[in-house]
């Protein structure tokens, strides 16, 4: 029986004790005397009563073998990477956008006026149902903007709502175009969640996303939002506040305006950090670092009193460009595995109609793959850790290069933890 190497104990400036275990994703707060015998443990000193000891078996504190707990992870990983019960798939009907967003990774392959026709909605149709063993079809609607080619959007639900399959959807739309007339149809398309983009109040956003004729987009947005709330309260929406060193000054105020003028807990507005991997416009001087990034977060609790998440989720699950039956389809049939890579030629993977096993399909699946990296197996943060971003994961190789993709939380879980804390119990920064 030993001190599994999962935990993490630690004691604060102000002399508050804590113990948290990765693989449980349990955090105690300690009293003095239960924080000194458990570094005893962690010292390899167990001189405790056989009721104690089962105890912390209980939770994983004390093990037999640190490597059991790794291959049960790895395993579930494993299964959960080749299910073939569930299909994902993200279909851009079109690559066509309204916008013209200064940072917008996709630049390069929205001029594009093309949408999908018959035949590719045929060959989806047919793609779903070659799949014979699917109990569950998940697709999210992308582009471009999807609601430009909104009728392509209806015509490929209706014909999916005919296979009879356990169906749901959701879609990552700019909002510009969801009017009365579409928020009434979205759950005849069985569209749950909807992900949409403000960059900071009306000024700095209308400069960051503006619409490529009317230049203002953020009343547009606004107004469709309200209105949306108002006719299905219960949708669930995601509203990403693209921040960088440009922008971040008006996160706050962004937030609470929402807030005020759509009072609902189904609105989660969260912030996306601009990087370099994507981003065609922002340079090196005000993209957000792991640090910048850590300073900002706390920032808005401490300062603005906006509680963003600082608790690490457990990492069972991956990408799902690393599931087998997880697919891009853009809006000439084509197939991709990833977001990333959509409208790039020579980075698909067949099409609808001729699925291949090419190279990079296989590539996604096991390249550059966490589970099999020494390095991953004795991290501390492997329960919590999802393994990165394939495609970041995987250029990186391209390019001969370390891969960069461990989570914000390594080096900084002190600070992740305790503000949490912090946030949870309403208590100031010292």
């Amino acid at each position: 029986m030993k001190w599994s190497k999962y935990n993490y104990l630690f004691e604060t400036d102000n002399k508050e004790y804590f113990l948290y275990n990765s693989y449980t994703n349990n955090f105690i707060k300690l009293n003095a005397d239960d924080y000194e015998v458990m570094k005893d443990c962690a010292a390899g000193k167990l001189d405790l009563d056989p009721e104690s000891i089962e105890r912390l078996k209980a939770e994983n504190i004390l093990v037999e073998n640190d490597s059991a707990i790794y291959n049960k992870i790895k395993l579930q990983r494993l299964l959960s990477r080749f299910e073939k019960k569930y299909l994902t798939l993200t279909i851009a009907p079109t690559m066509s956008c309204n916008f013209a967003c200064e940072y917008c990774y996709e630049k390069d392959h929205l001029t594009s006026e093309h949408q999908m026709s018959e035949e590719v909605i045929d060959g989806i149709i047919n793609f779903i149902k070659n799949h014979k063993n699917i109990e569950f079809l998940r697709v999210t609607w992308y582009g471009g903007e999807p609601l430009i080619a909104y009728k392509k959007v209806q015509k490929i639900t209706e014909e999916i709502l005919k296979l009879g399959i356990n169906y749901q959807a959701a879609m990552i739309t700019n909002g510009y175009l969801l009017d009365k007339n579409v928020i009434s149809n979205l759950k005849s398309l069985q569209i749950t969640q909807l992900q949409i983009t403000l960059d900071g109040l009306e000024q700095t956003h209308n400069i960051r996303r503006p619409h490529k004729q009317h230049k203002n987009s953020f009343q547009t947005i606004i107004k469709n939002l309200t209105t949306l709330f108002e006719i299905i309260p219960e949708m669930k929406v995601a509203l990403r506040v693209n921040v960088d060193k440009n922008n971040q000054d008006e996160y706050h105020q962004l937030y609470y305006h929402l807030k005020e003028i759509i009072p609902t807990n189904n609105l989660s507005v969260h912030p996306g950090y601009v990087t370099d991997i994507y981003s065609t416009k922002c340079n090196s001087s005000c993209l957000f670092q792991k640090e910048d990034k850590l300073e900002f977060m706390a920032q808005q609790y401490d300062k603005y009193k906006i509680p963003l998440a600082f608790y690490p989720k457990s990492g069972f699950g991956e990408c799902t460009a690393r599931h087998i039956n997880s697919f891009v389809v853009g809006p000439k049939g084509e197939l991709y595995k990833c977001w990333n890579d959509i409208g790039v030629e020579d980075k698909t993977i067949g099409d609808i109609f001729n699925l291949k096993a090419s190279d990079l399909y296989i590539e996604y699946l096991v390249e550059a793959d966490p589970l099999s990296l020494q390095e991953c197996k004795e991290c501390f943060y492997f329960p919590i850790c999802d393994g990165g971003c394939p495609y970041a994961r995987i250029e990186s190789v391209h390019r001969n290069e370390q891969a960069n993709t461990c989570a914000d939380i390594k080096n900084n879980l002190n600070t992740f933890l305790f503000n949490h804390y912090r946030i949870k119990n309403n208590v100031q920064n010292p």
